[in-house]
């Protein structure tokens, strides 16, 4: 199952753990909270990728697609919440509390067919146009969500950076892939690490992609730091809540 060289593997490995550090944290403040901690139309883009991922798109073929799969259960978890708090939602417009559960089948109604095509289109078999794609957008997506609520309900620093590690450590692991291979198995430096992979014009590390992620780097730093503010500003330790 496991092609690729060592560290490739477990950069890789590290990303799909932060990313589940975040999904375990949003689904523990929704609980705690009473509401939902992904944005509607990010969740129903990243329940697409992930249910596409893990078992329509070579199910199985490697440690990620593997790791893929709980990951889809953990989001479904999150679906539920939005189903069972989304309505709650004193912040939504009247429209969307009365008929938000509509509007979350609709969001993955939507999003199914568009990543599942992406994915064939795009020619992106490891899933980076799609990943880095919905990825950008959740970021702008999550800071949405921080200024429309009045507070921190569903959201605290664990799950803002751990998706930033997340999404950091799928980049590093992306440029490995270009810089390394079986026989060369390490970047021979540090700098000839960081010139091939910022210098790859070539799937799966095309320019587009490292512009996608560099975006999603900066917007995820400013959801931190708003978050970090807001918290202090209410009076909560944003380290001891998880």
């Amino acid at each position: 199952m496991i092609k690729d060289p060592p560290i490739v593997v477990l950069t890789g490995v590290l990303c799909v753990f932060f990313w589940m550090v975040a999904y375990v944290a949003i689904i523990y403040r929704g609980f705690r909270d009473k509401t939902y901690g992904m944005p509607l139309a990010a969740l129903g883009a990243n329940l697409s990728w992930e249910a596409i991922y893990s078992f329509f798109l070579d199910p199985m073929g490697d440690h990620i697609h593997a790791l893929s799969i709980p990951c889809f259960f953990m989001d479904l978890v999150i679906a539920w919440q939005v189903f069972k708090y989304g309505s709650r939602d004193r912040t939504a417009t009247p429209f969307a509390r009365t008929y938000f559960k509509a509007l979350f089948c609709a969001a993955v109604v939507i999003a199914f067919p568009l990543v599942y095509l992406a994915f064939y289109e795009f020619h992106d078999p490891l899933g980076e146009y799609t990943g880095f794609g919905i990825n950008f957008m959740m970021s702008f997506l999550f800071v949405a969500m921080l200024t429309r609520r009045e507070g921190v309900a569903g959201q605290s620093l664990y799950v803002a950076v751990s998706k930033w590690l997340g999404t950091l450590f799928a980049y590093i692991a992306t440029g490995l892939t270009v810089t390394t291979s079986k026989n060369h198995p390490m970047p021979d430096s540090l700098w000839s690490f960081v010139t091939g992979t910022v210098t790859s014009t070539s799937y799966p590390l095309t320019p587009l992609i490292s512009v996608l992620y560099l975006v999603v780097f900066l917007v995820d730093v400013l959801y931190i730091a708003l978050l970090y503010a807001r918290l202090k500003e209410a009076g909560i330790s944003p380290w001891r809540r998880f």
